[in-house]
C-alpha cells in the first residue's frame, strides 16, 4: 500500500507521478474520508438522507447544514470541505433552475449529477486550480415517479446507489448497510436504519443538534427536512413490552 507523499508530484494537478498516481486527486479524497458521516438509502417507497453534524463547542447547531435542498424533488447531502459544498451547492441550484425554464420539467438527479461532475472534473485538469474536497449524495424522486440515489467523487465521476456512505464513517456503516439493506423496507425503516448504520460509525452521542435527516417520499415526491422534535423522537431507545 503506497502512502501519500507528493516528492513535487503533488505541485499540478495536471502531472502524474511515475506511478500514475494524481497526489492532488488524492489529497481531495482524503478531505472527503476526514469529513462527518452522510449516509443515503434508496427504498421503493423513496430515499432517505442522514448527516452527523461536527460542531466546534459554543457553534449554533442551526448554522451548520450538511443536507440542501437543490430543487423541491432533490436534496444533496455532502462530506469534507463546506466551503467547496456551498460553490457546488450554488451551481446545482441554477443548473436545476435553468433545466426547469429550457425543458419545463424538473431536473432528473442523473443529469444534475453529472453537471457536477463536470464542474468537478475541470478542476482535476486545470493546473491552475484544485479538486474540490467534497463528496455529495444526491438524492430525488423524478418525474417518472421513481427515486434516485447517486454519488460524486471528489474528481469528477458518479455512480448510482441503492445504499451510499461517505466520510469518515463509510467502512462501519457501509459494512452495516450491506448486512442490512433491502428495497422491500419501507420509508421510515429505511430511516431507522440510516440511524443505525450512523451509530455503528460515530464516536459521539446522537441527538437532533448533531443529526439532519431528510426525506422524499414517492407518494409525493416533495424533499422534506425533518424536524428536530421528529428526529428526536426517532433517536430515542425504544421502549422494552411489557410481560403480560
Amino acid at each position: 500500500m503506497f502512502g501519500i507523499s507528493g516528492a513535487g508530484y503533488d505541485m499540478s494537478t495536471s502531472i502524474f507521478s511515475p506511478d500514475g498516481r494524481i497526489f492532488a486527486a488524492e489529497y481531495a479524497k482524503k478531505a472527503v474520508e476526514q469529513g462527518a458521516t452522510s449516509i443515503g438509502i434508496l427504498v421503493n417507497e423513496g430515499v432517505v438522507l442522514l448527516a452527523e453534524k461536527k460542531m466546534m463547542p459554543l457553534q449554533e447547531s442551526e448554522s451548520v447544514e450538511k443536507i440542501s435542498k437543490v430543487d423541491d424533488h432533490i436534496g444533496v447531502a455532502t462530506s469534507g470541505f463546506m466551503a467547496d459544498a456551498r460553490r457546488l451547492l450554488e451551481e446545482a441550484r441554477i443548473k436545476a433552475q435553468s433545466y426547469w425554464i429550457t425543458y419545463d420539467e424538473p431536473i432528473p438527479a442523473e443529469a444534475l449529477a453529472e453537471h457536477i461532475c463536470d464542474i468537478k472534473s475541470q478542476f482535476t485538469l486545470d493546473a491552475r486550480g484544485r479538486p474540490f474536497g467534497v463528496a455529495m449524495i444526491i438524492a430525488s424522486v423524478d418525474a417518472d415517479s421513481q427515486p434516485h440515489l447517486f454519488v460524486t467523487d471528489p474528481v469528477g465521476t458518479y455512480f448510482g446507489f441503492l445504499a451510499a456512505v461517505i466520510g469518515r464513517g463509510s467502512t462501519r456503516a457501509g459494512e452495516y448497510l450491506e448486512k442490512q439493506y433491502k428495497r422491500k423496507l419501507k420509508l421510515p425503516q429505511a430511516t431507522t436504519l440510516a440511524i443505525d448504520a450512523l451509530r455503528q460509525a460515530s464516536d459521539t452521542e446522537l441527538t437532533s443538534e448533531n443529526v439532519e435527516i431528510a426525506r422524499i417520499a414517492v407518494s409525493d415526491g416533495r424533499f422534506r427536512r425533518l424536524s428536530r422534535s421528529e428526529i428526536d423522537s426517532l433517536l430515542m431507545p425504544a421502549k422494552p413490552e411489557k410481560k403480560p
